[in-house]
């Protein structure tokens, strides 16, 4: 092995040394000063086009009575 392989090694070395932060735990008072996290509000017509549409409904409701009864 060269002396490339040792400059390889330290370098990974190192990067194992550098951890990254830790997870935020549920309930801890650390998070407590976080502002939550909030999506922006969905326009009527954004909610509307998330409904399923009556036909829709009607469509998977026959789709399900047809398929047969599991034993």
């Amino acid at each position: 092995m060269g002396p490339g392989a040792d400059s390889s090694a330290s370098a990974s070395a190192s990067a194992f040394a550098e951890r990254p932060p830790p997870l935020p735990v549920r309930g801890a008072a650390s998070s407590a000063s976080a502002p939550p996290f909030a999506l922006p509000p969905l326009s009527p017509e954004q909610l509307a086009a998330d409904q399923p549409s009556l036909d829709m409904l009607r469509r998977v409701r026959r789709g399900l009575g047809a398929l047969p009864d599991a034993d």
